[in-house]
């Protein structure tokens, strides 16, 4: 609050001390951001976002918030447990950093405009990100890591499926109910509403005025709007008829609010929530009297068109995306026969998913592409782009390198104290440099760590995917999906999920999940 730098700046910021101190040569720079492994990352990022913006503008991830939230307020204890599921399973198919990419603007909006209780956000944040990463170690492509360890180190896919998948499957339940034992009085609402003043309000890290967009649409707008009210006629258009859409029903009257005014289809900026003290609201919700001019539920505000209302073209497009989404599913999840010599990375085929979806857009629905290169949040790129310039500084003053080496003699896998000292040694050094710079690092060595002999088989690898992914949940800087949960949720919901609110639960969480899966995956591993 007292210096509000943010994420994405601070990571920039620390590209730069690199290179001003010398750690990195300009040079070197531009030769990070052309890593294999770091413009992977990228595409990945923006082929999702892509995909996820027709998703939700078709209205397809609206079914999925329905499921989770129904038309009402759920008790939140029915809510959790989905989102968990969901970031989970989500991420074992399209990897931990797509699945929180797409799920927490979700889950964000939808308790924006269900105006739920401002606690409740907190455990959501947490059972995304590191459910996200639990889910991510059952598969190959779950992960950037757990495939790096699978080329690498020669593991097979049925090998992770066979060690990974059980202990993932354990992982997940145990965190969900860690998650409710933690979060027990938020939970089951056993808790004095006038202690919400000491907890963080969604949407209030600033004290007057702020704008929510509550879907995507209207964050579009928020933004266009800051170019100086939109130069571009065609945006302004655009924008202008999303409005129509938004709140004219289907027989062409304008909807009326929840005061029995009729909604403008052409407000002059996103609508303004004031937040009042917290000591005047009803355990933390926001005040009815100062939300906006939103239709009622009953008049179907949010109402998600079935096939039968869409056109032929709309019937096609949808249809589109649900191939395309199996399709790059499909191509990660199988590995091509080795008669096929054509490769499909990570990065690429999401990417070209995305370029191939605002093609067809362009063609069935006349839709201009650039509102699919609008929805790419840039500032989450250039985030990354920054960490990867300070972690791969940090990685050539061979600290990681020399440690590894020293403990090596010590770290025998076919010993108790040996596993555990490999364990610590992960967890650390995924924390201070994040997992996948540390598996680059030493998978090339841990066939030594077997003694006199070196390794055979896949455990050493499989340990490694199963040890670096969980122990990402370990701090905030543990993992590239718990940075992308904690930016989206401030972007999405002016949230801040805080270093050390997520410390509290994920050292906790991290210990007992890992240890008490580890011998699930030795047991597998070897058999």
């Amino acid at each position: 609050k007292w210096f509000p730098l943010g994420r994405p700046a601070a990571a920039l910021l620390g590209a730069a001390a690199m290179v001003i101190l010398q750690v990195v040569t300009q040079q070197e720079v531009y030769d990070i951001q052309g890593d294999f492994g770091n413009l992977q990352t990228i595409f990945l990022l923006v082929g999702m976002m892509m995909i996820s913006y027709y998703y939700d503008r078709e209205g397809l991830l609206r079914l999925v918030a329905l499921y989770i939230f129904g038309n009402d307020n759920k008790p939140f204890k029915y809510i959790l447990w989905k989102v968990c599921l969901l970031s989970a399973v989500l991420s074992a198919f399209v990897t931990n950093d797509a699945a929180c990419l797409v799920i927490t603007p979700l889950i964000a909006s939808e308790f924006v405009k269900q105006c739920r209780n401002k606690r409740e956000f907190l455990p959501v944040l947490l059972g995304i990100a590191t459910s996200a990463n639990i889910g991510s170690a059952a598969t190959v492509f779950g992960n950037p890591q757990n495939a790096f360890i699978a080329s690498a180190a020669n593991v097979a896919l049925v090998n992770f499926f066979q060690a990974l998948l059980p202990a993932a499957i354990f992982g997940t339940m145990f965190n969900i109910a860690l998650l409710y034992l933690f979060f027990f009085r938020t939970v089951f609402g056993k808790y004095d509403p006038s202690e919400d003043e000491e907890t963080q309000a969604i949407g209030n890290a600033r004290p007057s005025h702020y704008n929510i967009p509550t879907t995507l649409a209207e964050e579009r707008e928020s933004l266009a709007l800051s170019y100086n009210h939109s130069q571009d006629p065609y945006l302004s258009s655009q924008i202008a008829r999303e409005r129509d859409a938004i709140y004219t029903n289907t027989d062409g009257s304008y909807r009326r609010g929840r005061h029995g005014k009729r909604s403008s289809p052409y407000p002059n900026r996103v609508p303004d929530i004031r937040i009042q003290d917290e000591s005047n609201r009803q355990k933390g919700a926001l005040p009815e009297s100062e939300l906006p001019d939103i239709p009622e539920e009953e008049e179907e505000v949010n109402k998600v068109k079935s096939l039968k209302e869409r056109t032929i073209r709309e019937k096609l497009f949808v249809g589109w995306l649900l191939f395309v989404t199996l399709l790059v599913v499909g191509l990660l999840a199988v590995p091509p026969p080795p008669t096929v010599s054509v490769e499909f990375n990570l990065g690429l085929v999401p990417l070209c998913a995305g370029i191939l979806t605002m093609l067809v857009d362009t063609i069935l629905n006349k839709t201009y592409a650039y509102d699919a290169m609008l929805k790419i949040d840039w500032t989450v790129i250039l985030m990354f782009m920054g960490l990867f310039v300070w972690l791969g500084g940090f990685q050539m003053t061979c600290y990681p390198t020399l440690s590894f080496r020293m403990l090596k003699p010590y770290m025998n896998l076919y010993k108790v104290e040996g596993v555990l000292l490999f364990t610590v040694f992960v967890i650390i050094g995924s924390n201070l440099f994040s997992n996948v710079p540390l598996v680059i690092l030493i998978v090339h060595q841990i066939q030594e760590l077997c003694g006199e002999e070196e390794c055979t088989g896949p455990l050493p690898g499989l340990l490694l995917a199963w040890i670096s992914t969980v122990a990402g949940n370990f701090t905030l800087i543990g993992s590239v999906a718990n940075l992308i949960v904690a930016e989206k949720a401030r972007s999405s919901a002016n949230y801040i999920l805080s270093f050390w609110n997520y410390l509290k639960y994920g050292l906790v969480s991290t210990i007992l999940i890992l240890f008490s899966a580890l011998p699930v995956v030795y047991f597998l591993a070897k058999v």
